[in-house]
């Protein structure tokens, strides 16, 4: 019975997020309540506190679901078990981008954290970036430098200016795609901008342009 009302809870909690997007991609972060949140998803307004006491609790926990697992498959690129750590972020990087595009509900959550409507809610979701930002950048430096030690990356190449530029190249296009759609191919664009920038700075033979990204292994620590 209590194997059965975890499940239920975790029901609960995910039916929860599922409607918490919903709104704020309608409505927005300010003109969302719990109260809101609890009726899209058929829940009382306890049931809601019961798992978040506010809306920024629920943002969090919205973004992070869809985060974890890119976090966990970018940890794979920098393995030391594994030698090929610039086409695994490649292949990383392209298969959450892909993600993306194949997933409205991820577009919606792409475009509620790139509002702005000043609430008390959204400048805590900014905060929660920029700390996804380091979290990620400190990644990709774990990535290069392995890279560096594999002797994958052209002489000179400063590591975190890449990393810099990787990340900055991945976000311009996801903006741009969510600003206008009709005159972005996510994935293509994606790939495309990727592999220039990857050419530039590591040697022949790290990866293979224009290829597909490939699978990488099951979560890690």
């Amino acid at each position: 019975m209590a194997r059965k009302t975890k499940e239920e809870a975790a029901a609960t909690r995910e039916g929860i997020l599922d409607a918490a997007l919903a709104c704020f991609h309608e409505h927005g972060v300010a003109g969302t309540s719990l109260a809101a949140i609890g009726e899209r998803a058929g829940y009382s307004r306890g049931a809601v506190y019961w798992h978040f006491k506010n809306k920024t609790e629920v943002l969090e926990a919205m973004i992070n679901r869809e985060r974890v697992p890119f976090i966990n498959r970018l940890r794979h690129a920098y393995a030391p078990e594994r030698s090929t750590p610039i086409a695994d972020l490649r292949s990383a990087m392209l298969i959450s981008v892909a993600e993306i595009a194949h997933d409205q509900r991820l577009r919606d959550m792409m475009e509620i954290m790139l509002r702005n409507d000043l609430s008390a809610e959204s400048l805590a979701m900014q905060k929660l970036q920029r700390d996804s930002i380091d979290e990620e950048m400190e990644i990709f430096r774990r990535v290069l430098l392995r890279a560096q030690e594999l002797g994958q990356l052209r002489e000179g190449v400063s590591i975190d200016t890449l990393a810099r530029i990787l990340h900055a190249c991945l976000v311009g296009v996801l903006y741009g795609a969510m600003l206008q759609p009709a005159s972005f191919d996510l994935e293509g664009d994606s790939r495309q901008t990727m592999d220039a920038m990857l050419a530039y700075h590591v040697t022949p033979g790290a990866f293979t342009p224009g290829a597909d990204p490939q699978p990488l292994p099951g979560p890690t620590a």
